[in-house]
Parts: structure tokens; C-alpha cells; sequence
């Protein structure tokens, strides 16, 4: 995610002749929580087959066009391969390679890895398995500290793009500089262990995506051509080996009326609207896991996502975590001809937590320069790279304060001019960093001087105008989160008085917590998941719905399983991770076996990032593309 106070790393090497190149996590890398589950190289010397490659007298690529389908023996167990691979590039029974792995601190997860390494050993890998709760797996993979890691990611928005970000390889590098990229934590520097000729060519599709925005059958073709060429280069590289898709699964007790969330996922919903009723109480009990900010500009997973669309507002709303984006804090808008600039009339009266009074166009500029221009923002790469709202840079790169393409035009109205047409830019307005704040109620831009600092405002007193109030939060492991239902919310009152969520990381201590009923809804993670206990009733707008049991208590659940827009997958550190290495992990990584062994079938295998729904042409083009028919 290209950060406010540097020049993006594409504008540097645009200027410089370079070729062309360009999200945390806040798009939100999953953790998996709805089912409690998750985390130099020699060229070979044969030829390859006609792939759209063409090498080199020293087998260096010299050229990338695109792959004709999945390389590595898909749904295969495929040994063979991944022990010739690494005997190519020099690795044998005296040349092992140590690989380290971090993961989702899981059951099933492991299961998996264990299995992995036992296959890798035959090809010359010795892998060593550690594991980390969501946050620490997040901050340990930012600063580099790994090799391989497992990791997922749901949309921001219903656009290839969303994903595809993740693997644009100068949005892949997290560094000490300051830069905050929202990609996949890849690494893929000029030093990584891949050919030039495949970084560019990623490069160059990427921007194909980000250079046809308007609304034409031709600029969709570009993107859908493109989008399909960037999952062929994620191939060859096998920097990033995409898993499953998960089809996510929430249960409740009767005591609950529930609707599930739609296929933007639960932490992209709001109990206002997805809780009807509660008998027997008035508080919603859940289950959480860590997250380290509640602060909208710095929220980057999909707990602290979840916590941030529960107190906050932004501009649009996905009702229910649907795939529609609808106005929230705005009544209406108008778009310019050529989709650069949006105004947008407020709401009247709605009404900030405390005594902030009510919200104004000048709340919604200042927290939207915020987004942009603070030092606190982890999430500028959606203002900056994603919509490229206009602003101006300094001599070092720096966003000059008060530059940020936002500006009042009425005591309720607001316009954000955009250097480039982007056709999303309603759906990213959805998104959570977007949310309204106070004007100047913390001093990190240019003009305001705080009511109070940063710190505070993150993590004990954030304000905003949500359908609820922050109360309390203990961070960590056995912490918990509160907060009460805001009676002069603008839109649907609340049918809860407030929520309540234990922080727990441990998967058999979070399902026995659902189990002693301590909590109304949760995940079931894999390692205590039937399926043979699943009796689906009805499906209704696309979600199926039923129950589930009965579990140990005796009791039988209600249950839903909705296909969300993610994808979960495995990474590697490209810096660190020889190409054959990371090869030989793509033979052996049989998805389909996983899938029902290890994850017990809540999901579909995944052989691009892209999910199925939002692959170019759909189901049958994604299966078609990867299959190579």
C-alpha cells in the first residue's frame, strides 16, 4: 500500500522510464474466524515446454506471455515432480533446504502442514511449523520475519482487482521506509527469486487493470484479459499458491433471529441490521479474535473490521455484507461525466457518540484527509492507488497537507476528485476506513491540534456515529470487547442493547465457550466439525440455511453457509524462498484432498486468487481457464 508521505513506487519509476508498477491488512486479510481457522534461485537447464516462456542460453526468462493452464499436477499428490524440480536446481540428499512456516494457529491448519512436510522431505525440504494467532502472524509476515505463512483474503470490493492487488509485486513489499502496501506479503523486490521478465509482465497487467476503468465493453475486456493473464503469472511464479475458497458458516442458538451475512462476509455487516431479536437477554454474546486498533484509518483485519462497521458510518454501506452498495451517511450524489468527481449530500442530523454533536461536510473532509495524510493510516492505498483521489507531493514524495482531493461545497455536502476514472469508487466509499470521525478529535494532520492523542482515540475512546458506542476493550487473549447500543442512531435502531465479545485465540477453547452457550453465535472450527450433523432446509438469496447438531451440549443450532468472496492460500517470502522450493510446494499441495480431509469440505479448491464468482465470465470461465480447456 503505497504510503501518504512518500511518492508511490509506480509514479517513481514511471518517472524514471522504469516499466510500470504500482493492499491488511485491511481489506481485509482473513483470519478465518467464522469457522475459527486460519496463515536466489537456479533456473532449471532443461527447457520447458511451450508456455509462453522463452529462455535464455543460461536459462534466465527472457520473455513471459502467459501459461496455458495450472502447471503443477492440480488435485495430485505429485512428489515425483517436486523432488525433479529441486534436483534441477541443485538440491539433493547433501543440498537440503530449510524452509520456515507460519500459520493460523489451527487444528486443521496443522493437520495440513504436517502433511505437507512429510511430503516435502522426500524432495530434499526440511520444513519447520510454527504458529501465531491472526495479529502476531499479521506483524510478524509485515516485517519480513518469514519464509512461508498461510494467510486469506476477503473483498473490498466485488472486483478481480481487489485481489489481484495483492500479488502486483511492488505492492507486495513491506519495508522499514514507511510504506504501508495492502498486498500479499510477498516481497517481490527487485531482489526476489523470480525473473524480471515474469515481475514485469505482472506489472504490466496490473496496469492494464488500473488503466481501463470507464464503463466500456472494451476497457471490460481489457480488464478481464488481464485479470486472467496476472493469475498465469502468479502461476509461473508460484509466489502465492491459492488454497480455497471458504464457504463461510455461522451458528446460533434459537434464543437468536439472525440473518447471515451476505458474500461480503459477516465482518462487513452490522447487528443493527443482521440481529432481529434476542429472548431471554438484551446483550449479544460473541467471540472475537485480537486486533490492535479501533481506529477506521488503521483497522487491518477482519476483527477489528467488524468492530469499526459496528461503531462507525461511512459514505456507502453493504447492506448486510451483500454484494450491493447503498448510501449510509449520504441522501444522494452526482458523478461527473468522465467519473472523476463525486459530490455527495449528507444526511441531516445524524449524530456523532458523546457530546461531538452532529455530523457536517467538514467532518467528512477531515476524516477523509486523515485516511490520506496521517502517519497513523495503514490503509492509504485505497484513497491513493485504489481511487487516486488528487493530491499533491513534495519534493520527497510527502503528500503536501491540505492537498488531498477533498473539499466542502456546503455545510452538508462534500466533493472527492479522483486524478483517474475508477469505476468501483462508489464500492470502496463502503469500506470501513472511509468512516466519519469528529473534526480535529485527534492531531496527526496539518491544522488540527487534537482533543486527544492518537492512542487514546484507537484503542479507549473512539468516536463515531455507528448504531453503537465504544465501552470497553481489553486487548489480547482472554480480553473482551463492549460496546452499547446508540439510541440517536440516524438508521435502524439496534434490537440488542449492546454487544459483548471474548477475545479468545485458542480453537477448542472458543468452541467450548459456543458450547457452554456463553456466546449466541460463533464459528465451529474444523477439527469439531460433522458435516454429517448439516441439514440444509432452504436457501434464500443465494445463502443456505438450516441446522447443525446435535453438538456435545445436547443442543441443535441454527446454521447458515454463505459463499463469501475470499480466498485462502499460502505465501512465501520471495526474497527468501528459492523458486524451485516454492514449485515444490505447489506439486505436493493436492487442494482437493484438503478440502475434504483437512477443512472437511467447507469450501471449493481455489486455482486463481480471483473467487469464482468474480472471476472474468464466472464459474464455468474459471474452471475452464485454470484447466486449460
Amino acid at each position: 500500500m503505497p504510503d501518504t508521505n512518500k511518492p508511490s513506487r509506480r509514479r517513481f519509476l514511471k518517472a524514471t522510464g522504469a516499466a510500470a508498477l504500482t493492499a491488511g491488512i485491511a481489506g481485509c486479510s482473513g483470519s478465518g474466524n467464522s469457522n475459527n481457522e486460519g496463515e536466489t534461485t537456479t533456473s532449471s537447464d532443461t527447457e520447458t515446454e511451450d508456455n509462453g516462456s522463452t529462455e535464455t542460453e543460461t536459462g534466465g526468462m527472457e520473455e513471459f506471455t502467459g501459461l496455458d493452464a495450472y502447471p503443477y499436477s492440480p488435485n495430485q499428490t505429485d512428489v515425483a515432480n517436486a523432488k525433479k524440480v529441486m534436483e534441477e536446481a541443485g538440491y539433493g540428499p547433501d543440498n537440503r533446504f530449510k524452509l520456515d512456516w507460519v500459520q493460523y494457529t489451527s487444528p486443521a491448519w496443522k493437520e495440513m502442514a504436517n502433511t505437507i512436510r512429510a511430503r516435502l522431505e522426500s524432495a530434499y525440504i526440511d520444513m519447520n511449523i510454527s504458529e501465531a494467532d491472526f495479529g502476531a502472524l499479521l506483524k510478524k509476515t509485515e516485517k519480513g520475519d518469514h519464509m512461508a505463512y498461510t494467510l486469506g483474503w476477503i473483498a473490498d470490493y466485488p472486483a478481480p482487482q481487489n485481489f489481484l492487488q495483492l500479488v502486483d509485486p511492488e505492492n507486495t513489499v513491506y519495508d522499514a521506509e514507511g510504506a504501508t502496501p495492502n498486498g500479499a506479503r510477498l516481497f517481490w523486490s527487485e531482489d526476489a527469486n523470480e525473473s524480471k521478465a515474469v515481475r514485469d509482465f505482472m506489472t504490466a497487467q496490473f496496469d492494464r487493470i488500473q488503466n481501463n476503468p470507464e464503463q466500456t465493453d472494451a476497457a471490460q475486456k481489457e480488464r478481464d484479459e488481464a485479470a486472467a493473464k496476472l493469475e498465469e503469472g502468479l502461476w509461473e511464479s508460484a509466489g502465492l499458491l491459492p488454497l480455497y475458497h471458504r464457504v463461510d458458516e455461522e451458528f446460533w442458538y434459537d434464543r437468536l433471529d439472525y440473518n447471515p451475512a451476505g458474500g461480503m462476509g459477516a465482518s462487513r455487516s452490522k447487528e443493527n441490521i443482521s440481529v432481529n431479536s434476542l429472548e431471554g437477554k438484551d446483550r449479544l454474546d460473541g467471540i472475537s479474535a485480537t486486533f490492535s486498533s479501533l481506529d477506521p484509518i488503521a483497522s487491518g483485519n477482519t476483527a477489528s473490521g467488524s468492530k469499526i462497521m459496528n461503531m462507525f458510518d461511512a459514505p456507502m454501506n453493504y447492506y448486510n455484507g451483500t454484494t450491493e452498495v447503498e448510501n449510509l451517511l449520504v441522501e444522494d450524489y452526482t458523478i461527473s461525466d468522465d467519473l472523476t468527481e463525486y459530490e455527495f449530500m449528507l444526511k441531516q442530523g445524524i449524530q456523532f457518540h458523546g457530546d461531538y454533536g452532529e455530523v457536517t461536510a467538514d467532518d467528512m473532509v477531515y476524516s477523509i484527509r486523515r485516511l490520506v495524510e496521517s502517519v497513523n493510516s495503514t490503509n492509504t492505498y485505497f484513497p491513493n492507488s485504489v481511487l487516486n483521489i488528487v493530491r499533491e507531493t513534495d519534493d520527497d514524495g510527502n503528500v503536501v497537507p491540505g492537498s488531498t482531493g477533498v473539499e466542502k461545497t456546503g455545510d452538508y455536502s462534500f466533493k472527492i476528485t479522483l486524478q483517474k476514472p475508477f469505476s468501483f469508487a462508489l464500492s470502496v466509499l463502503a469500506y470501513s476506513s472511509f468512516s466519519v470521525v469528529p473534526e480535529g478529535i485527534v492531531g496527526d494532520i496539518e491544522g488540527y491540534d487534537g482533543d486527544m492523542s492518537w492512542e487514546e482515540f484507537s484503542t479507549t475512546s473512539p468516536i463515531g456515529c455507528g448504531p453503537f458506542e465504544f465501552v470497553n476493550w481489553e486487548p489480547g487473549n482472554g480480553g473482551e470487547f463492549s460496546a452499547d447500543k446508540f439510541d440517536d442512531y440516524h438508521g435502524k435502531p439496534a434490537a440488542i442493547e449492546g454487544i459483548d465479545s471474548a477475545i479468545i485465540t485458542d480453537t477448542s477453547a472458543s468452541y467450548n465457550y459456543f458450547l457452554n452457550e456463553n456466546a449466541d453465535r460463533a464459528g465451529i472450527p474444523t477439527s469439531k466439525y460433522d458435516p454429517n450433523k448439516v441439514n440444509i432446509e432452504e436457501t434464500i438469496d443465494g445463502i443456505k440455511r438450516g441446522t447443525y447438531g446435535p453438538l456435545e451440549n445436547d443442543k441443535t443450532v441454527n446454521m447458515s453457509q454463505t459463499a463469501t468472496l475470499n480466498t485462502f492460500y499460502i505465501g512465501f517470502n520471495m526474497e527468501a524462498v528459492p523458486k524451485a522450493v516454492r514449485q515444490a510446494m505447489a506439486y505436493v499441495v493436492n487442494r482437493e484432498q484438503f478440502v475434504q480431509n483437512v477443512f472437511k469440505g467447507r469450501g471449493a479448491p481455489a486455482f486463481h486468487l480471483t473467487p469464482t464468482q468474480m472471476f472474468p465470465g464466472g464459474p464455468d470461465a474459471y474452471n475452464s481457464h485454470w484447466q486449460g480447456e
